[in-house]
């Protein structure tokens, strides 16, 4: 432990000043900025703040509950967070962890319903689900800086933070844009659990070549069909109504959760952090996505398709229609990941790789409790 990280302060939300963490998550946080933004945070974790270490990091965290029900964790929909670094420090840039098989997946669920389980499933294989971040230029794939190389010493800061918001939390958990440490580099206490995402970097320049990465059954869903029309919009609500009946039901989503989606949805548009694709027929919505802009990463954060959508392919051709947009090349498509293996058959079926990031978790829960609120 480096001396003085243990000291740390709690900053409500009313004392972060949004110029200046927006201005440090640009340039330190790489695949990690659009969860990382404030507009973003504040729709999906009313009442986060952050803590700041002596040496001047900043990690935001939502502590929900009192007593034995306190807990801080991982907000929805979000499918990774980073440590700010001090301000002036520089952020060396690693290269993005090699290509992996996916994880087996442990007995805890994950906690944020975002990136499993956010699509509605197209035919043979459902879709995945979109990510919002605020317009930012092309950075480093995993841009980390000394602070956010190591999720172990996150850990040990989260637990020995002498703060009256962690006091007596039951339940601490975030998760970060590494693969899983070797068990001897995981604090006492703590679970570092692998977790899968898809990632293609996107080439429009040569569609020939950009479909020849697809698998066979891709390729037969997207043979050409008259009357379809690719919209980009920003009225969501139209597809947020397809998504509710399509998905979050499946999805296994609250009410508070639906209600966050769409305070989210309204501010990533509103604010342009994010783009919204819809196939129309006529005026028949069959199918959208949601694709977030996270560094150099278009993340594909909610989908949702019709009925008739999952009959013709729709979501396959609309992921296509994206993976040719000339305003997208350059930057890598990430499908954020499933436990799914139809939802992981429809990501690598356009030839996505899959890649591991770590969900984080202390559980200090009573037994009763872990067996009845599910994480």
């Amino acid at each position: 432990m480096i001396e003085g990280l243990r000291d740390s302060r709690w900053l409500s939300r009313a004392q972060i000043d949004d110029a200046d963490w927006n201005a440090r998550v640009a340039a330190d946080c790489g695949g990690s900025a659009g969860y990382m933004h404030t507009a973003y945070l504040d729709a999906v974790a009313p009442g986060w703040g952050a803590l700041l270490f002596a040496d001047g990091a900043l990690f935001p965290i939502w502590p929900r509950g009192w007593g034995p029900l306190r807990q801080c964790r991982q907000p929805w929909f979000v499918q990774h967070l980073a440590v700010l670094p001090p301000s002036g420090t520089p952020s060396p840039s690693i290269s993005p962890p090699p290509p992996s098989s996916p994880p087996a997946s442990p007995s805890l669920s994950p906690s944020p319903p975002a990136s499993p389980s956010l699509s509605a499933p197209p035919p043979s294989s459902p879709p995945p689900s979109p990510s919002l971040s605020a317009p930012l230029s092309p950075s480093p794939p995993v841009s980390s800086g000394h602070h956010r190389s190591s999720a172990r010493e996150l850990a040990e800061r989260l637990t020995h933070a002498r703060l009256a918001v962690l006091k007596g939390a039951s339940l601490l958990e975030f998760q970060v844009d590494e693969p899983p440490p070797l068990a001897d580099q995981v604090p006492a206490g703590w679970q570092a659990i692998g977790r899968t995402t898809y990632r293609l970097p996107i080439d429009s320049a040569d569609s020939q070549a950009t479909r020849a990465s697809y698998s066979g059954h891709h390729r037969r869903l997207i043979r050409p069909m008259d009357g379809l029309h690719y919209v980009q919009t920003n009225d969501s609500g139209p597809f947020l109504r397809l998504y509710v009946s399509q998905v979050a039901g499946k999805a296994g989503l609250t009410a508070e959760q639906i209600r966050s989606l769409g305070r989210l949805l309204k501010s990533l548009l509103g604010n342009q952090h994010a783009v919204l694709w819809t196939l129309m027929r006529e005026q028949e919505l069959l199918c959208g996505c949601v694709l977030l802009r996270s560094g150099d990463r278009l993340v594909y954060q909610l989908a949702g398709s019709s009925g008739a959508s999952m009959q013709m392919g729709g979501m396959h051709r609309l992921v296509d229609h994206i993976l040719h947009r000339p305003e997208y090349r350059g930057l890598t498509l990430d499908f954020e990941g499933s436990d799914l293996t139809g939802l992981q058959r429809f990501y690598s079926g356009f030839g996505a790789r899959p890649y591991t990031y770590t969900r984080w978790l202390l559980d200090k829960r009573h037994p009763i409790l872990k067996n009845v609120q599910r994480i």
